[in-house]
């Protein structure tokens, strides 16, 4: 038996596609990410078009009941922000030294702690740094982007779709 569900269109995908900052995209999948742990993903859900993050264990299959495509994954063994690229020039110096005061033990929290010594809003600045990223990195070229998610969206609806799939009929 077939079941039939109703997805938005290729201009409402557009429209909502064209209201997302750099900011929306990353921070649900940051959210939901976890060192080592689960997986983060932006996704944006093709019956309602709502764009939310889901966390996903290792070996757990997403839910098979949600019809999305993903817009942005941080991988669990993934660090999503280096810390060269989060500290300034000065800060990194200083954070080298703070670090290097017990160099017999390693702290995972060690950046968190530098942070709160220093007043820095860690988990707004590593949005920030991700989102840039992103934006640089995956929508410098806006149009290749859109195209990009419109695959995975004609992926998701139609089972044998391929944009550059040629049939004997049409060499």
């Amino acid at each position: 038996m077939n079941e039939f569900v109703e997805v938005i269109g290729v201009e409402h995908l557009k429209t909502v596609l064209s209201s997302l900052t750099p900011e929306d995209i990353v921070k649900p999948a940051y959210d939901n990410w976890q060192a080592s742990f689960k997986t983060g993903h932006t996704v944006l859900n093709l019956e309602t078009g709502r764009v939310y993050g889901i966390g996903v264990e290792l070996n757990q299959l997403p839910l098979a009941d949600d019809i999305y495509i993903e817009l942005f994954t941080i991988k669990s063994h993934d660090e999503p922000v280096c810390e060269e690229d989060f500290f300034s020039g000065e800060e990194y110096e200083e954070f080298l030294e703070f670090s290097s005061d017990d160099p017999c033990e390693y702290i995972p929290d060690i950046i968190t702690d530098f942070c709160q010594k220093k007043g820095i809003d860690e988990y707004e600045r590593t949005i920030g740094i991700l989102a840039y990223n992103f934006e640089k990195n995956e929508q410098a070229n806006y149009n290749m982007w859109e195209s990009m998610i419109l695959n995975k969206y004609y992926d998701a609806i139609y089972e044998d779709h391929n944009p550059f799939q040629f049939s004997q009929s049409s060499l």
